[in-house]
């Protein structure tokens, strides 16, 4: 109990230790944008807090300065992404000043925090640009990788300026060139237990599936690959039973004596009176059980589709019992 205490006291100290910092140690540290939204936040409980005040006078033009900054040395360095770094910077302007806009003492000290929505949304425009240019470039590297990297540039210019250009049709284009795409064999056994296999070929096409949730990799049965015009998997998974059968029946029976002592077992006069009487009684008891089998072994062959390859080849062992159980007993 004590030790509970303890380390409910420790985090409710953490808690107001961090609730009550005024920004001076992130401001030491350089980090000015932080040090600025530690001090509005000691602001809003302590709008008298001389320190808080402080900080805050002397970080946020610089936190400020600080992001500019970024900007100017993204665009100085002619950097690939400059113009995501100048979205991303001028959000962070305009949270800084809605931080400040909002705490009343924060606003009594800064009382014109600067916002930057109209070079926000300029820079979202040549963003999308850029992105959807650098997404057409890696498209055209025409490899797998560079067709998922252009995705994500697809999606950052359809982040930065919704449905920009033919970007949704780009996104679709890049995702299919990005995904693997791997068409599984159904399993052919003796007709006998053909109709067993299909269903184990459903149920492990519904897993794969969920299981790959991840966006680059699609699983097609051959029908639908045809049904899809897929002219070119890039694996192939090819399903063998070497082994398969069903119905294979093992019956069991257990007897077992149980007794139990002193059990009501009737009544007798005595002395015109009627009495209880306890004894031991027995009993046989026997569990039946019925079990259906089956089992196989299934070989899986993984290869690649350009020069027919094997990549692996594993075989797996499996077996599954459905049973049915009664029981029947004769004795007292």
């Amino acid at each position: 109990m004590k030790k509970t205490l303890c380390i409910y006291a420790s985090v409710i100290a953490v808690i107001f230790i961090v609730s009550c910092s005024t920004g001076k140690k992130a401001l030491q540290k350089g980090d000015y944008y932080k040090a600025t939204i530690e001090a509005v936040n000691r602001l809003r409980s302590a709008p008298d807090n001389k320190k808080a005040q402080q900080v805050l006078l002397q970080s946020y033009p610089l936190a400020k300065d600080a992001v500019l900054r970024n900007i100017q040395n993204a665009l100085d360095e002619n950097r690939a992404d400059k113009y995501a770094v100048m979205v991303r910077e001028y959000m962070a302007l305009n949270e800084l000043a809605a931080t400040v806009y909002a705490c009343p003492k924060a606003l009594q000290l800064i009382p014109s925090p600067n916002q930057y929505y109209t070079e926000l949304k300029n820079a979202k425009d040549l963003a999308a640009a850029e992105a959807y240019n650098l997404g057409t470039f890696a498209l055209s590297q025409n490899t797998i990788q560079k067709a998922r990297e252009a995705y994500f540039h697809f999606k950052d210019a359809d982040n930065y300026v919704k449905g920009y250009k033919n970007v949704t049709a780009k996104i679709e284009e890049a995702l299919f060139l990005g995904t693997l795409k791997v068409v599984v064999s159904k399993p052919v056994t003796s007709t006998k237990y053909q109709l067993s296999a299909d269903f184990f070929y459903d149920n492990l096409m519904a897993q794969m599936s969920k299981v790959t949730s991840n966006n680059f990799i699609r699983f097609y049965t051959y029908q639908e690959a045809k049904n899809e015009n897929l002219k070119q998997p890039d694996q192939l998974i090819i399903l063998d039973f070497n082994d398969f059968s069903v119905g294979n029946i093992r019956e069991s029976k257990n007897t077992s004596e149980i007794s139990k002592d002193s059990v009501l077992v009737g009544t007798t006069k005595i002395n015109g009176e009627n009495k209880k009487v306890y004894g031991t009684v027995k009993a046989y008891f026997t569990v039946f059980r019925r079990e259906l089998i089956s089992a196989g072994s299934l070989n899986v062959q993984i290869i690649d589709a350009y020069n027919n390859r094997t990549l692996q080849n594993k075989n797996f062992q499996g077996s599954y019992t459905w049973y049915n159980e009664w029981a029947t007993y004769k004795g007292d």
